[in-house]
């Protein structure tokens, strides 16, 4: 199977500078836990999740794990 591609098409793709994937984290951390995205990292490091980050039944908590990386140094 071949595949083709349009050299003309651009991407829409767009990257986040570093404040900007911070201020999306607070933003989705807020909205799926209800706290701010520094307080759900404090949390974090201080192992509150510990045992539930991968839980099905805490999905959020999922979610909001899922997206430490880009937010940290």
């Amino acid at each position: 199977m071949s595949t083709t591609t349009n050299p003309t098409t651009t991407s829409s793709v767009r990257w986040l500078d570093d404040d900007e994937a911070r201020a999306e984290f607070d933003a989705q951390i807020r909205q799926w836990l209800g706290l701010s995205g520094d307080e759900f990292l404090r949390r974090w490091d201080a192992g509150d999740y510990r045992g539930i980050e991968d839980d099905v039944d805490h999905p959020d908590v999922m979610n909001a794990a899922s997206l430490i990386s880009p937010v940290r140094p």
